[in-house]
């Protein structure tokens, strides 16, 4: 029942495979259909070239007519073999030009996911999955075993038919044979999986210990805490449990192979004795059959081995196979119509409403945010702040439209943002995320979010941000590749200048709408005063969300939004809340002691002219 189950789950995922291979390259198909022909046929070829050359010696066939036969069927042979050769190479070439086509495919499906959906464990469980068949050249190791396959195939049932011709009663002592060595490789393969099964985790375990001794941060933290010799100790152990399950790996093998071997002698012997019996005693076989025979039941024994193998990898490929259709099948989470969607309000004055929002992230028991309400009005200046893990971020996230509230809804200019186009939306906002992130492209690249440039936008965004001093000591200015991982010339730029860097793509897009989730994080004091001093000129007529842990920064919004395990704990200006005493008060005071509120006392504080 097992084999029979896996038997049509291989015929399924054959069918996937030849779909897959159809939608991508059709010429593809036509080259393995050629080879698996060519290759195939280079095995009877090889049988009857022998045959006939034993039949004409045997039966004293004049010497102009041997050479004509042998020849021929040797020039066959090379003919067929070097369309094999040719066909081989082919088919290598556009199985990379497939993979390249999935890679591809892959990463359009994946930008093409709501961000939400990416947030989904499961879904990102998925990712990684379908990944795997591009991963070492997956896909042509699982067309290599399709090709060998169904070419063993092929020559097993012509094998059969060959043997069936010569002797029926040896075709059966083979095939007897052969199930016993088919059924000792099963059980051989079903208990290394079982053993396989045991060491991944160490396996996984060994490969974390790799990392924890390649990763410099790790070796900073071992060394302070002297750790190195426990991390011995237990990387030993694991170790240890490795190789006794590899010992039993090793006894299985060589079971397996002097089973396997008792089995082949044993139908050799069976072989010689039967059909020298035919030869020399009954004279009912020729020298040339004998010879044929024996080259055949070599050929069966190998064919049942690649098949036998190829079959259980095949099994193995078909998962590969499967997590890259179930990706590709996922739905977007909110696909509408074109026609259905609104347009953008003509206005350039947006207002923002949440009504009571709710959000819980995928398979999170706790809200993150919850019966979440407040109005923003045209081009003003909102503070969100709170500690972490209040809510903010996701916030952010809801507002942006990167997810969707769970329960209520969010309201531009008086509409819901779902009936707005996702990608028309976001073009009403410029950005600066917390978790930032700088390609490994030009500086200009990243500048411009790889869109058209406009030198004099992009000049006016490198001043704005401050990074004009970095990018005038670069000898390639804004052309010079962000370190060296795309372009060997590349540059580092220090945690500061990559936020100078990100604010910086913002300013360009200069977008109606800013939200600055953190964006002075990795600044010093005197430079965040500088940045939001800027920001405040630049976002002047613009709605502005800032979203921050450093409460001194935010006396300038017009109101601030106070939240609290999710929920809105205050809203009012910064005099207002530091009045009422509040949970705002608490956390200015808290924090009181590194600010101080004139930025000239702080540059004195820090010993600098102003």
């Amino acid at each position: 029942m097992k084999f029979r189950k896996k038997l049509f789950a291989n015929i399924g995922y054959t069918g996937k495979m030849i779909v897959l291979m159809w939608q991508n390259d059709k010429t593809y198909l036509f080259y393995i259909i050629l080879d698996i022909i060519a290759y195939s046929s280079l095995t009877f070829l090889n049988m009857y070239l022998v045959q006939q050359s034993i039949q004409m010696l045997e039966t004293g066939a004049e010497f102009r007519l041997y050479v004509p036969v042998v020849l021929g069927f040797i020039a066959a042979y090379c003919a067929v073999g070097c369309l094999h050769s040719y066909l081989n190479y082919k088919r290598e070439l556009h199985a990379n030009v497939i993979s390249f086509r999935l890679y591809q495919n892959l990463f359009e499906k994946t930008l093409s996911i709501d961000y939400e959906m990416l947030l989904d464990k499961d879904i990102q469980e998925k990712k990684e999955l379908a990944q795997r068949i591009i991963v070492n050249n997956q896909f042509s190791q699982i067309v290599n075993n399709f090709h060998n396959f169904i070419s063993k195939v092929i020559v097993l049932v012509g094998l059969i038919a060959v043997l069936s011709q010569i002797d029926f009663w040896i075709l059966i002592i083979t095939l007897a044979i052969v199930a016993i060595n088919t059924a000792v490789a099963r059980y051989r393969n079903k208990y290394r999986r079982a053993i396989d099964v045991d060491l991944n985790p160490l396996q996984r375990r060994v490969m974390y210990f790799f990392n924890i001794g390649s990763s410099f941060s790790f070796i900073k933290e071992i060394k302070t805490y002297k750790m190195e010799k426990e991390l011995l100790s237990r990387y030993s152990a694991i170790q240890g449990d490795i190789c006794k399950g590899l010992d039993k790996t090793i006894h299985l093998s060589l079971a397996g192979y002097i089973i396997a071997n008792v089995m082949n002698l044993l139908l050799d012997g069976v072989a010689y004795t039967y059909l020298g019996f035919r030869v020399l005693v009954s004279k009912t076989m020729s020298i040339a059959n004998f010879s044929m025979f024996l080259n055949a039941i070599y050929n069966f024994n190998s064919a049942v081995g690649t098949i036998i193998g190829t079959f259980e990898n095949m099994s193995a490929n078909g998962r590969y196979l499967q997590d890259y259709f179930d990706f590709m099948a996922l739905k977007t989470m909110r696909d509408k119509a074109g026609d259905e969607l609104r347009a953008l309000p003509e206005s350039k004055s947006y207002s923002f409403a949440f009504e009571n929002v709710s959000y819980r992230y995928p398979h999170q028991e706790n809200y993150a945010l919850r019966n979440v309400s407040f109005v923003i009005e045209p081009d003003e200046k909102i503070a969100i702040v709170g500690e972490n893990g209040a809510g903010k971020t996701t916030l952010t996230l809801l507002l942006m439209r990167m997810v969707e509230p769970t329960e209520g809804r969010i309201l531009l200019n008086g509409v819901d943002i779902r009936e707005y186009d996702e990608s028309e939306y976001r073009n009403l906002f410029s950005t600066v995320f917390q978790d930032y992130k700088l390609f490994s492209f030009t500086i200009q690249d990243n500048i411009t979010a790889l869109s058209d440039v406009n030198v004099s936008r992009m000049e006016s965004a490198i001043n704005r941000s401050g990074i004009r001093k970095k990018i005038s000591a670069l000898d390639k200015g804004v052309h010079t590749y962000i370190d060296k991982l795309y372009d060997n010339d590349g540059v580092v730029l220090s945690g500061g200048e990559s936020q100078r860097l990100a604010i910086a793509r913002a300013l360009y897009k200069d977008a109606p709408i800013y939200v600055l989730d953190e964006p002075t994080a990795a600044l010093d004091p005197r430079m965040e005063n500088e940045i939001y001093m800027k920001f405040r000129d630049i976002t002047e007529e613009k709605t502005t969300f800032y979203i921050t842990h450093r409460l001194a920064s935010t006396h300038f919004c017009d109101r601030i939004i106070v939240l609290k395990d999710g929920k809105i704990e205050e809203i009012g200006s910064h005099s207002e809340l530091m009045d009422c005493g509040g949970y705002y008060a608490e956390l200015y005071n808290m924090q009181a002691q590194y600010y101080v509120e004139n930025p000239d006392d702080a540059a004195e504080a820090d010993g600098c002219e102003k």
